[in-house]
């Protein structure tokens, strides 16, 4: 397979995951909304990380600004692959996909990152945990909870620097929100993701792909679930 044909055949199977979908698309409880999360990692010293993410979010059918992100972290990394973190994250989520009017959400997160390599450093897989405690409005009490997710990137043979990526996450929530009939205890979401890397240079990394969110709800409410079209933009210093 040449190394034009092999990024084309991954893109036709990202759109294949999209086609299968199309029936959520047409759900009352969906949404097309496109992500767009800039990650700056930095080495601040010889076991100090530190990073920043902006993430602005855009829903209603991709019409509405519907959420922004600012998740400032610090970490220890333990060995060089090994990393203890402790951050804050800042969310203003609007109170109804089209409106003007956006709620403020602190929120305090601890993690632990394990990252290697295999088949000669061409393929990459991450775990990530992450316990979160969410200051939401309007709630006295924070919301726990814990999130994992696996991450894999697969260089492409000969590809020069592209690569495909494919990652899962489940989130689950550890405590009873007196407030929120849906922010129980349990299963609160899952998101797959699958897409296309290219690598302009070890610094800097582009991947961008298709993500399928689905979000738990307490009945009578039905569950949600989104489409989501997510670029990212990664800086390493």
């Amino acid at each position: 397979m040449s190394l034009t044909e092999q990024p084309k055949r991954i893109i036709f199977f990202i759109l294949l995951v999209l086609m299968a979908n199309t029936s959520v698309f047409a759900s009352p409880n969906s949404d097309f909304q496109s992500w767009i999360p800039v990650n700056i990692n930095a080495k601040l010293g010889d076991q100090l990380r530190g990073f920043l993410e902006f993430q602005p979010r855009v829903g209603n059918d991709m019409s509405h600004l519907t959420a922004m992100m600012i998740r400032p972290a610090i970490g220890w990394a333990i060995n060089d692959k090994a990393t203890l973190w402790t951050g804050y994250l800042m969310s203003a989520d609007s109170i109804s996909p089209d409106s003007d009017t956006y709620l403020i959400e602190n929120r305090a997160f601890q993690g632990f990152t394990w990252k290697d390599t295999a088949n000669d450093k061409q393929f990459i897989w991450e775990v990530r945990n992450r316990l979160e405690e969410r200051f939401l409005p309007r709630n006295t009490d924070p919301s726990i909870r814990w999130r994992t997710r696996l991450r894999v990137e697969q260089l492409i043979p000969g590809g020069a620097h592209w690569s495909v990526i494919a990652s899962e996450e489940i989130f689950f929530n550890l405590n009873n929100n007196a407030n929120n009939a849906q922010l129980q205890t349990g299963t609160q979401q899952n998101r797959l993701y699958l897409g296309v890397g290219y690598r302009f240079a070890p610094e800097f990394q582009v991947e961008s792909g298709y993500l399928y969110q689905h979000v738990w709800k307490s009945s009578p409410v039905a569950d949600q679930n989104n489409n989501v079209w997510m670029t990212n933009l990664n800086l390493n210093f």
